[in-house]
């Protein structure tokens, strides 16, 4: 659920790798083809301008895929010396095959860095107790204003969803601003049989070009920047990108979606099982709601002890980052991440007869907004509650009503010091994914009324 992280991190928390020493063969022609590039027009706050970026899926079958990636940025301020930082993740199911870098200075010879030079680094936030993401990260020597650094690597990945997100704007910037762009490739080729399903937000959509049976290619030149403002929305909003999905002969699978219904019946099925109260939970809620008279106060008990008793610790491994860990699992080991203490909240919720639905959002609100294809694009999960008739709650509180549904309350079980009732602000009205048995529905979390939702100061003035 932390896609953003992953860039973040990627360049702002790695150590200095061992410089290489000028090489004796020079840079890729690839790269020296770039040296005399016009650049697009850019400011004077520009870091750097991404020269080219030119990435080729191959779909190999439902279990593989080759991705080889080629990336270069012109540097063009000293503070644009950070892109001098190149690199890949990898996890079990997505593997390095091969990874190098360079830089061609404005004088003197080329350098050159290998995958031998790389410093290897993992994933890790101060939530997290464990995850199986890692960086194996380049620093490419003399990253210099005037000089050009790039790197390339190919990946063998096992996917666990055949859907792929390419980012039309610059998707490695590591400071708070998306510097334009030369040049960007996106080349995707399948087995005889495959169609892809291609679908884009916030840029036009842009045709293929068809390279023999099965190959298409996507290429964008002169692409703007964006400029980062005090309270813009975040940068998920405003960027181009483009959602292809990958569909084999069979048609659409498990593994597969290209509509919010589809994701939501993904979602539904990794669910599957992990939402049942076992023995020891059916007797922690007894205790903890005995005594207490109506619905609504169970259901408080119950909201209260997973906020309060269940540490926010995040174990991620594979599909670990989408799937939550059993409800059994985590009221055992009393901790979990967003969406373990949303499958604990719903099995404890279900031993007093009451249904819920986990919800998947966005904890910036605009990151995801209805122009958007299904895909996942959501860093948070809590839960939608569905109200009994006998319940009732302030006009104030986060209530979705449903067609069909009813009434659904909205919670969030990882902020501890929001009651059930209420919601953190950053997540009133924006968009989520609404998981059911009848697969997902994209839904808007309620706006407070105006009345509640403002600061009254009060002056008093001599003059």
């Amino acid at each position: 659920m932390n896609r953003r992280l992953l860039i973040v991190l990627l360049f702002g928390l790695l150590a200095a790798a061992p410089h290489a020493q000028a090489a004796d063969k020079r840079a890729p022609e690839w790269m020296h083809a770039l040296v005399s590039v016009p650049l697009p027009p850019h400011d004077d706050k520009a870091d750097a301008i991404l020269l080219l970026s030119d990435e080729n899926v191959s779909v190999l079958s439902e279990s593989k895929i080759i991705r080889h990636v080629r990336v270069a940025y012109k540097i063009l301020r000293p503070s644009g010396r950070e892109y001098g930082q190149m690199g890949a993740w990898f996890t079990p199911w997505r593997n390095i095959r091969s990874l190098r870098g360079w830089c061609i200075p404005a004088q003197g010879k080329d350098y050159e860095v290998t995958e031998a030079d790389a410093s290897e680094r993992s994933d890790f936030n101060g939530n997290d107790l464990y995850n199986d993401i890692k960086y194996k990260v380049l620093n490419i020597p003399a990253p210099e204003p005037g000089n050009i650094v790039g790197f390339e690597y190919d990946l063998a990945e096992t996917p666990l969803f055949l859907q792929d997100i390419w980012s039309v704007q610059e998707e490695h910037s590591p400071g708070h601003r998306i510097n334009p762009a030369v040049e960007k490739r996106y080349t995707v080729s399948l087995p005889s049989g495959w169609i892809y399903k291609a679908s884009w937000y916030n840029y036009p959509a842009v045709e293929p070009v068809k390279m023999g049976d099965s190959t298409y290619q996507w290429t964008m030149r002169n692409i703007p920047g964006i400029e980062f403002q005090r309270a813009m929305p975040p940068f998920e909003s405003l960027t181009g990108a483009m959602i292809v999905s990958f569909i084999p002969p069979s048609g659409p699978s498990a593994a597969n979606f290209s509509n919010w219904k589809e994701m939501g019946d993904w979602y539904q099925n990794i669910l599957r099982g992990r939402r049942d109260p076992s023995p020891a939970i059916q007797q922690k809620v007894a205790a903890i709601t005995a005594g207490k008279a109506t619905k609504l106060e169970q259901m408080r008990a119950i909201a209260d002890f997973v906020q309060t008793e269940i540490r926010y610790v995040a174990i991620s491994l594979g599909i670990g980052g989408w799937q939550p860990h059993p409800a059994s699992e985590i009221f055992t080991h009393r901790y979990g991440d967003c969406k373990d203490k949303a499958t604990l909240v719903a099995a404890m919720l279900s031993v007093i007869g009451i249904d819920s639905y986990h919800l998947l959002i966005d904890n910036e609100p605009g990151a995801v907004t209805p122009d958007m294809p299904a895909h996942h694009a959501f860093n948070h999960a809590i839960l939608a509650i569905r109200l009994p008739e006998d319940v009732t709650l302030p006009s104030t509180a986060p209530i979705y009503r449903h067609p069909r549904l009813g009434r659904l309350l909205i919670f969030d079980a990882t902020d501890e010091v929001t009651p059930l009732g209420q919601l953190p602000d950053y997540l009133n009205a924006s968009w989520a994914l609404l998981v059911t048995p009848q697969g997902g529905e994209f839904i808007q979390t309620p706006r407070p009324p105006a009345a509640i939702n403002g600061v009254q100061r009060t002056g008093k003035f001599v003059l």
